[in-house]
């Protein structure tokens, strides 16, 4: 039997059964040793390359997902609904290879896309959403190597080390950007720390006066290095906005930020901004990622960043698989060629 119908008939399996549960859930949902090896079954049936194959792999981590454990969909689905508990979801016993590879050098090809990891997180994504790409980020994989580089150290990339990464929203200047950012580990680094901080509880450090002028458009920001290096955005399109920080329900608010490019057009509006960072500072949660756990960020609930670390350049290095999920393809549709998994720079 070929993977393919060996997948097949995996996902013609009954299902496990759905959760009862009624209570809130949390922001850990931890994968039990029968969880964890069904999902290792069916990541290790995938027989597309992401990188070559992106649809046909997308098509076929879709059809997996429909095996994953009820206990696990549910809170996938609740998670995706917008059950979130501060702004991000921990998954953790994700199947790891039986040799983790060495940590690339760079973020040019694609290393992590070929294990299990990278494979179980591909699976979960589709439960979520809709994994996609972007031309011009991460060399337009739809799975990225995250690895320190020499090069980028004191970069606000995500392959620097030796600066903190600054407080965002990811690609705050685009209209198209990403609902979820999954990040799943295959190599930890104990003083790397993902911080994390929701909208609701920035909220709630800030007064109502200042909660109705983030919701007014009175910040700009620039494009990310990150795509301007690949030379595909257009420079007179560098600049965008103004547009709000805030938006959405006053029970469940929206956030677009970026510490590093947006600016205030006003004093007022500058002096805002610099609050918002200074509530996050004293608010931020911190995650520091383990082999074997990915978590899900809801992009438009939460802002990010990244602690500096100790990088060695020796391939044992912190090494994350990153993807993006869009909650709604169809919002893209006009920017992917196609119908295809990438959305073109021209668009970003």
């Amino acid at each position: 039997m070929s993977p393919v119908e060996r997948l097949r008939s995996l996902t013609a399996r009954k299902p496990g059964p759905a959760s009862d549960r009624t209570d809130v859930p949390g922001s850990v949902l931890a994968l039990d040793v029968a969880e964890t090896a069904v999902l290792a079954e069916a990541a290790h049936l995938l027989a597309c390359a992401p990188d070559t194959e992106p649809e046909d792999f997308c098509a076929q981590a879709r059809r997996a997902a429909g095996v994953v454990p009820g206990r696990i969909r549910d809170r996938l689905a609740a998670f995706a609904w917008g059950c979130v508990t501060d702004g991000h979801l921990l998954i953790t016993g994700l199947p790891l290879p039986e040799r983790v590879p060495p940590a690339p050098p760079t973020n040019h090809g694609c290393v992590a896309a070929g294990t299990v990891t990278t494979r179980a997180q591909a699976i979960l994504n589709e439960c979520v959403g809709h994994t996609l790409a972007y031309e011009a980020e991460g060399h337009g994989h739809l799975f990225q190597d995250v690895v320190p580089s020499r090069a980028h150290a004191r970069t606000q990339t995500s392959q620097s080390s030796e600066a903190e990464l600054d407080l965002h929203t990811e690609q705050a200047f685009s209209a198209l950007r990403p609902d979820y950012l999954s990040l799943a580990c295959l190599r930890g680094a104990p003083d790397a720390l993902t911080f994390l901080l929701p909208a609701k509880d920035l909220c709630t450090v800030l007064t109502a006066q200042e909660r109705r002028s983030l919701r007014e458009p009175l910040w700009t920001t620039t494009v990310d290095q990150s795509f301007l290096d690949t030379g595909l955005i257009l420079s007179a399109r560098v600049v965008r906005g103004p547009m709000p920080i805030l938006r959405g329900a006053e029970d469940d608010p929206f956030i677009v930020f970026d510490h590093d490019l947006m600016r205030g057009i006003s004093d007022e509006a500058e002096v805002l901004r610099t609050t918002v960072q200074q509530r996050y500072l004293v608010r931020r949660i911190g995650l520091s990622l383990a082999p074997g756990e990915m978590v899900l960020i809801d992009n438009r609930r939460a802002m990010h960043g990244r602690s500096v670390f100790a990088a060695r350049y020796d391939g044992t290095d912190r090494f994350v698989s990153r993807s993006f999920v869009t909650a709604d393809p169809a919002r893209s549709r006009h920017a992917r060629p196609g119908n295809g998994r990438s959305v073109a720079a021209a668009f970003c």
